[in-house]
């Protein structure tokens, strides 16, 4: 399940926790548990998000650094002398 669903469950849940009935003290309890579950999968998407740029710029780093050593931009040629009767 993608993390903005969760989120958004959790949220309707925190939302419909007065609703159910249960005893304030566990209430309580899946409010904090609600909470803190949103909190770390916030943590969770930002630490993702931060290596996935990474990961991508060391990606790009590398192509660039094979391109770089390929002689990008430059057309081999072939500047071997024309014999004559040779085929070509």
């Amino acid at each position: 399940m993608p993390k903005n669903r969760i989120i958004i469950t959790l949220g309707f849940l925190i939302a419909l926790l007065p609703f159910f009935g249960f005893p304030h003290i566990w209430e309580s309890f899946f409010q904090v548990a609600s909470g803190l579950g949103i909190v770390l999968l916030l943590i969770w998407a930002s630490i993702d998000k931060r290596l996935t740029f990474k990961a991508k710029a060391q990606k790009r780093q590398a192509h660039k650094l094979k391109q770089e050593e390929l002689g990008a931009g430059e057309v081999p040629t072939n500047n071997a002398p024309i014999v004559e009767g040779e085929n070509i």
